[in-house]
């Protein structure tokens, strides 16, 4: 994936979609003004998705200050007081994705031929063999989740690449997207493992996010298995 893409604007990207669209409602937009829209709708949305966590999280850190009572008029019932707002504290503001699989990137597709090329398993002898065979028969979903996948950028979903970069990679997409890179190029396992420990943790600001290391280190022993 390169990384040398000029840098657009919003206003930038939305004009190249609508010429897009108007390409592609007259007949006259092809496979690759397709893939370009298909990439500047992507750059848009995690655009929007920083945008809108930004402003969350400045809603949190800006805390309402209370008015000072007024006097009630005499005569008068007086309203209860209303509660006092609590000292501004620090939030950490929460990037996990949706509830969504992890792991569950790799195609249908991909999932079945790799289960093609293992050994299949024996029936057991003893009586009752159906339902024994059935209970150790792993599900198509438990496939998915442990099959190797061939490129780690297409593994990731959206979600999770922006997961990624907020916990692990300092917020820097362009970080987190040469270490992708990168760690589809190693030979074995235990060279990716070192540069995750020296290039991502080491480099860390803040302590990771336990939660995101284990599913990204997840993915990338399914990129070595």
């Amino acid at each position: 994936m390169s990384t040398d893409k000029p840098f657009r604007r919003i206003n930038e990207l939305v004009a190249a979609l609508a010429a897009a669209d108007k390409g592609l409602t007259s007949g006259a937009l092809g496979a690759d003004g397709l893939e370009a829209a298909c990439d500047d709708a992507r750059e848009l949305y995690e655009r929007l998705i920083v945008l809108r966590h930004k402003a969350r999280e400045a809603q949190v850190g800006g805390q309402a200050v209370e008015a000072p009572p007024t006097k009630a008029p005499q005569n008068t019932m007086r309203e209860p007081a209303l509660p006092t707002v609590p000292e501004e504290r620090s939030v950490r503001l929460d990037t996990r994705p949706p509830a969504e699989p992890a792991a569950r990137q790799t195609s249908l597709i991909d999932a079945i031929e790799h289960t093609e090329k293992q050994e299949p398993a024996k029936a057991p002898a003893a009586h009752g063999a159906p339902e024994a065979a059935a209970k150790m028969a792993p599900s198509v979903a438990e496939k998915l989740e442990k099959a190797a996948v061939a490129d780690l950028g297409k593994a990731i979903s959206l979600s999770h690449k922006f997961w990624f970069v907020a916990e692990l990679f300092n917020g820097d997409r362009i970080s987190y997207e040469k270490s992708i890179e990168q760690l589809n190029a190693f030979n074995d396992l235990a060279e990716a493992n070192a540069f995750i420990a020296a290039e991502v943790v080491g480099k860390l600001k803040k302590p990771a996010d336990p939660e995101a290391l284990a599913t990204f280190n997840e993915l990338v022993e399914r990129r070595y298995a």
